[in-house]
């Protein structure tokens, strides 16, 4: 099946929305995970751990290099600075904390930003259930707006391209009525009108 040129727009502009929508959804979806020996990549949002059991549960964060990251935390002991270990390529950042039974948040902050590679480890013998948002609540909402903008783009792209068409069928507007012009009448060589003479001619005596 061929594409003419403007279908071929059209189709583009349909799948930069898609690829939109779906970067928006993957972006700010709340992660869950459950179970024992859970390890995950913290991300830029709070972090929410329910602890079913009566035991608290330890929890490592970890990350590489040398760039300190800051936990903050309602709960009591959980607010810390990471310390330094290791030394060279080796190096890296831990903050060790308890979680008390029932349900505990945090947030990890790196060098005045959200951090995007701190992990999550915990005592892989204790079962408990964890949600974890990507997005800090302003990049959710920037993540929002960049894709309503992208996709009312596409969508004015669309409309233009097909000659905004969509627009003959809203409420109170009228098909455009073709205007039916009367054909000219038939000319002489010179543009005037032909006409009929009589013969002028006097007849011979």
């Amino acid at each position: 099946m061929k594409l003419n040129r403007p279908t071929l727009k059209i189709v583009i502009a349909v799948v930069v929305m898609l690829a939109a929508l779906y970067w928006a959804f993957d972006s700010t979806r709340i992660r869950s995970y459950a179970g024992t020996n859970v390890t995950f990549v913290v991300g830029h949002g709070p972090v929410t751990v329910k602890n079913s059991s009566d035991q608290p549960i330890d929890v490592q964060l970890t990350s590489t290099g040398s760039r300190t990251f800051n936990v903050t935390s309602a709960v009591e002991g959980v607010a810390a600075t990471s310390t330094k270990l290791g030394t060279g390529s080796s190096t890296t950042q831990l903050v060790e904390f308890a979680l008390p039974p029932g349900g505990s948040e945090f947030t990890v902050v790196r060098a005045g930003s959200s951090s995007s590679d701190v992990s999550f480890a915990a005592n892989p013998a204790t079962r408990f259930e964890v949600t974890a948002q990507p997005l800090t609540q302003s990049e959710t909402q920037t993540t929002v707006i960049a894709t309503v903008v992208v996709i009312l783009g596409a969508l004015f792209f669309i409309s233009r391209t097909t000659g905004h068409r969509w627009m003959s069928a809203l409420p109170g507007r009228k098909p455009a009525v073709p205007v039916l012009v009367p054909a000219p009448e038939a000319v002489g060589d010179r543009g005037s009108a032909l006409k009929s003479y009589g013969d002028n001619r006097t007849g011979s005596q």
